[in-house]
Parts: C-alpha cells; structure tokens; sequence
C-alpha cells in the first residue's frame, strides 16, 4: 500500500484512496464511532491498514473514533501497539449478534 492521499465515506464502503491504489473496507457508522472490518485480512495486511488509516485519521481530526473488526487476539494485539485515542479493536467472534447485523 502507497501513501493514503484520502479517506471517504460512502453509504457502505470506508475507502481507502492511495497514490496507485484504492481499497474499499466496509463499515457501519454508529453514534461515536466506525465498526470497519478487516476480519479476513492477514495479521500483516490487517495491521498495516488499521494502522497507516488510524494515523491518518488521528492527524485530520476525524471526529469518530475507528473500530476494528479483526479475526484474532494476535491482530487486535499487533494494532493495540499504535496507542492512538481514537483506535479501538474488537475480535470478530466476540461481537454480539446485533454489532454483527450492523456491521455486515
């Protein structure tokens, strides 16, 4: 992945805009933060974009925190690293029933 130029918000997809590429994430706006998947990413691709987005968002204010959706406790330890106070991380498994509906 290149240098994020942008982040965008569409109704159902966190896009990702980078200098040759663009990734789209899908997420679920709740009131005080964004539930974005990245569950059947690899523990390096994971952490790679939870992290290089998180920045991202840290240094541009975005008002909501991010809430990463990851498949394991190894990922959510990996982007835990980071310590930024708009970064949160759930294991997918452990969401509740009705997180999951508003997350898919």
């Amino acid at each position: 992945m290149d240098i994020i130029k942008q982040i965008k918000l569409s109704k159902n997809d966190f896009i990702v805009d980078c200098d040759t590429t663009s990734l789209k994430l899908a997420y679920t706006a709740l009131n005080d933060k964004y539930l974005i998947d990245i569950s059947s990413m690899n523990l390096i691709q994971a952490t790679k974009i939870a992290i290089l987005c998180s920045t991202y968002c840290f240094i541009n204010n975005f008002k909501k925190k991010l809430c990463w959706i990851v498949k394991d406790e190894e990922t959510k330890r990996a982007i835990s690293i980071l310590c930024l106070k708009n970064v949160e991380q759930q294991i997918k498994s452990n969401i509740c029933e009705s997180e999951m509906v508003l997350a898919s």
